[in-house]
C-alpha cells in the first residue's frame, strides 16, 4: 500500500484560501485602526481648540488687568510702566487656576501700596 499523494491543486487552493483570509483579516484590522486614528485625531483637535480658547480667555483677562494697572499709574509722572511681561515658560499649566488666583490679591496689594505712596500723609 502506498500513501495517497497530496493533491497539488487542492493544496494550492488551501494555501490560496489561507492567504485570502489573512489578507481580509489584515484589511479589516487596518480599516479599524484607521477609524481609531481618525477618532484620536479628532479628539486631539478638540483638545487643541479647547486649549486655544482657554489661552485666549486667560490672555484677555491678564491683558485687562494689565490695562487697569497701567491706567491707574498712567497719571503718575514718577512711576513708569513697562509692556506687559511675557508668559513664564517655566509655568505649569496644571497650576493655572492657582496662578490666576494670585493676580487679584497681588493687584489689590499693589493698589494699596500705590495709595499709601500717593495720598498726602498726616503729620
Amino acid at each position: 500500500m502506498t500513501a495517497d499523494p497530496v493533491d497539488p491543486v487542492a493544496r494550492y487552493k488551501e494555501l490560496l484560501e489561507t492567504a485570502h483570509h489573512a489578507a481580509r483579516a489584515h484589511s479589516e484590522h487596518e480599516r479599524r485602526r484607521a477609524v481609531e486614528l481618525v477618532a484620536e485625531i479628532h479628539a486631539a483637535d478638540d483638545r487643541v481648540k479647547a486649549a486655544a480658547e482657554a489661552q485666549a480667555q486667560v490672555t484677555g483677562e491678564i491683558n485687562g488687568w494689565w490695562r487697569q494697572v497701567v491706567a491707574t499709574v498712567g497719571e503718575l509722572k514718577w512711576l513708569t510702566t513697562t509692556p506687559r511681561p511675557a508668559p513664564d515658560p517655566a509655568g505649569r499649566p496644571e497650576l493655572l487656576r492657582e496662578y490666576l488666583g494670585q493676580i487679584e490679591p497681588a493687584t489689590k496689594e499693589f493698589y494699596a501700596a500705590l495709595r499709601k505712596a500717593t495720598w498726602p500723609r498726616r503729620r
